[in-house]
């Protein structure tokens, strides 16, 4: 950057690593640049670091009075800007009018001197023109090679929330540059792209076309086009919200934006026609590999529109009437009428039996003793990061700090198929943080499917780690058949399980998990407890248990604004569809809490965060509105601004809501169940018996009730158990004679 050719240059660093702060400033300081340290607490990944650095340029500019003349440009750490790379693209940006230009890149080595390939976009058959739907089909902007107007910012930011797999900064800036001022692309290399292990996409060769992928049209294949039909149909709806905003708040005209490009994924059931329009016209202009893509989102578009409409016409339907029959006869004269006798009898299909066991229970794979060294084999049910919940996290974080701590370590997916390899690996992987030989522990880390594989590299010393009920039947019947030499296997239990359950097979299957042979590892001295109180024998003191993985500084750090205006604020964690959250409890509770105290919406404002639901009505003229799940990086400001929280959960496991909702200053009431009260970690929680009149009561003390002062946010956790750390060194000590470590 300090070689540039165009040398009125400002560098704003986002120090996302949260340690390079000083590294940078001293780089800067030698090259002459004038520089905006922007420091984060926690570490941030790409997108999120690109966003925080592109706010605070936007801030910069409206600050100094810049927005006629400034311009930002988007950099990655490690690649290298040809010496005109800024001064071609402020020309290419006048003379273009558009407010968006990039321009191609070569593609290098590590070492920044070997040239791999002169083009990127040759290199990945990108198309120089592909038109707003032809970005969602493919992005063809590297965001390194970009270079923008402060008003496509202002559009921009923020960026829509995600959750596991990201999209990426450059194709949100494109797509609203695309629809709005416009896009041109710099014909020449301007930049050179590193290609290395770290990489966060890196670059892919797809000069063979259709078969670059590799898999015929199958389930999996079909799994895969969903996920990225669904990512691009966000997308689509995202930009369309956002410029839908700019128009309604003054920041666009009428007609500015261009947007008719996205109809295909903005209609409810119609778009595969474009895009199978899409993939015939793409086909006959040689872009078979983008063909293909198109091609997916006709069949994904078509697939949705087909499913509707026999849920609304077929069996759903069918069903509803003959469930309406059944009650309007249960009536008079109390039963059916039985059809007539002339009517020929059909032949009624027989019904697998796979169809009605649980298969879940059974290894769907078969263990191929080709690898070379034992390693802990951690089975989950999903390596897919958008259906990874906190549960799956732990399991895999124990699994992480195994492989930073020497020892092999295999994911295995039991139940469902793995959509992105690549970009579940990657979401595993940042959960490693800094600070640590992120590529040495890589190296010791593997991911496989049980659903996809019919074999799967395993070594008889292999340790397993069950996650779940199920998960331990696999583990028990792949040990009992297959003949490992590790008889036991770690059974991580983070609930009482078979409490999800009606009595029935599923509640007898977990019961039956519990007579296995196995380590067990709590989640929680209260599940410990609550196990040990129920009589089983393996549930002993010395027991491991750890702590829930709560970062309680990120919490109490945050700043309350004492003076906010309006109405108190109540946050509820509303989950309607979980039943073991208590939802119709929670929303009786607070009737008859807002009942009591005589409150309307001057007094009080009632949010639901967690799951979106439906808003309902409660005395007083109030409201529960829904917020849906917050974005993780909006989580604790947003508890800041929270007054008082309502957060049950009827398992002996202790949810991490309300000790969240604490640790930011919140009096939140919540309810015992058996040894758990949580009221003993901070005073600023309330634990009772979970009935609406006793929580409702308990809301009109905190109601009532002082501030939360610091100390009581200040949420020691290690009554709950070891720190998880702790808890994975004395794992790893337990592993020792049992497993070699890799030295490397």
């Amino acid at each position: 950057m300090a070689g540039q050719t165009h040398d009125r240059l400002h560098l704003i660093a986002v120090i996302a690593d949260t340690k390079s702060d000083n590294l940078v400033h001293e780089l800067a300081e030698e090259a002459g640049l004038t520089l905006t340290l922007v420091p984060s607490d926690f570490g941030l990944d790409s997108v999120r670091a690109f966003e925080t650095g592109l706010s605070e340029a936007l801030r910069l500019i409206e600050a100094g009075g810049l927005e006629q003349e400034a311009l930002v440009a988007l950099a990655d750490q490690d690649d290298i800007w040809h010496a005109d790379r800024l001064e071609k693209g402020v020309v290419a940006l006048r003379a273009s009018g558009a407010d968006l230009v990039h321009s191609d890149a070569r593609l290098v080595e590590a070492d920044g001197e070997t040239v791999l390939q002169h083009s990127m976009f040759a290199f990945e058959r990108r198309q120089r023109r592909p038109g707003l739907r032809g970005l969602l089909y493919r992005n063809n902007i590297t965001g390194m090679t970009t270079l923008m107007r402060p008003r496509l910012l202002r559009l921009a930011l923020p960026f829509p929330p995600q959750s596991g797999v990201h999209f990426y900064h450059d194709l949100w800036l494109g797509l609203l540059a695309a629809a709005t001022g416009g896009v041109h692309l710099i014909r020449e290399p301007l930049v050179d792209y590193r290609q290395h292990g770290a990489n966060a996409i890196g670059a892919i060769d797809r000069r063979q076309g259709w078969r670059g992928r590799g898999k015929r049209p199958d389930a999996m294949w079909l799994r895969r086009e969903a996920a990225a039909y669904a990512l691009a149909r966000y997308l689509a709806q995202s930009t369309f919200n956002r410029i839908a905003d700019a128009v309604a708040d003054g920041r666009l005209m009428h007609g500015e934006a261009r947007l008719s490009p996205l109809r295909p994924f903005l209609k409810r059931l119609r778009g595969a026609g474009t895009h199978l329009w899409d993939a015939t016209r793409l086909a006959l202009r040689g872009n078979i590999g983008l063909a293909r893509i198109a091609t997916g989102f006709a069949v994904v578009s078509l697939g949705r529109t087909v499913w509707t409409m026999r849920e609304a016409l077929g069996a759903g339907l069918n069903a509803a009437v003959n469930a309406f029959d059944t009650r309007l006869y249960s009536l008079s004269p109390g039963m059916l009428p039985r059809p007539p006798s002339s009517l020929p009898k059909t032949n009624k299909s027989a019904t697998d039996h796979k169809e009605i066991v649980d298969l879940r229970k059974e290894p769907r794979w078969t263990p191929e003793f080709t690898a070379t060294d034992p390693a802990v084999t951690v089975l989950v049910p999903t390596l897919n990061p958008t259906e990874i919940f906190a549960g799956i996290v732990t399991a895999l974080d124990i699994g992480l700090g195994l492989a930073a701590r020497g020892y092999r370590v295999r994911f295995i997916a039991t139940d469902l198929p793995v959509s992105s390899p690549g970009t579940s690996r990657s979401f595993i992987l940042h959960r490693l943080g800094p600070g640590v030989d992120a590529e040495t522990i890589a190296d010791r880390i593997s991911l496989h499917c049980g659903v996809q594989s019919p074999t799967l590299p395993a070594h008889c010393g292999d340790i397993f780690l069950a996650t779940a009920w199920w998960s331990a039947h696999v583990a028990e019947k792949l040990i009992r058949r297959h003949g490992y030499d590790q008889d036991r296997f770690f059974y991580l239990i983070q609930d009482y399980e078979p409490h999800f359950y009606a009595w029935g097979p599923e509640y007898a299957d977990a019961m039956a998990s519990y007579d296995f042979n196995f380590e067990p590892i709590f989640n929680t001295t209260l599940l410990r407890d609550y196990f040990a109180a129920r009589g089983f024998g393996f549930a002993t003191p010395d027991t491991l248990a750890f702590h829930p993985s709560i970062d309680i500084a990120r919490y109490s750090r945050g700043k309350r604004d004492s003076a906010r205006p309006g109405p108190r604020r109540l946050a509820l964690y509303g989950r309607p569809d979980v039943p073991r959250n208590m939802y119709a409890t929670a929303v009786e509770t607070l009737a008859r809490f807002v009942e009591r105290e005589g409150l309307d919406p001057d007094d009080i404002e009632l949010i639901s965060i967690g799951q979106t639901h439906g808003d309902v009505t409660l005395p007083g003229g109030l409201t529960l509105k829904s917020l849906g799940k917050l974005p993780w990086e909006d989580y604790p400001d947003y508890l800041c601004s929270v007054d008082l929280g309502l957060s049950l959960m009827y398992s002996p496991h202790p949810s991490h809501p309300p000790i969240e909702m604490a640790a930011s200053g919140v009096r939140v009431i919540t309810n015992q169940f058996g040894p758990k009260d949580l009221s003993q970690l901070s005073p600023a929680i309330l634990s009772v018996p979970a009935t609406a009149p006793d929580l409702a009561d308990a809301l009109s003390v905190a109601w009532h009730a002082d501030t939360v002062p610091q100390q009581e946010r200040e949420i020691d956790l290690t009554k709950l158990g070891l720190d998880p750390e702790l808890m994975i060194d004395q794992l790893a000590e337990n592993l020792a004679s049992r497993l070699p470590q890799d030295q490397g």
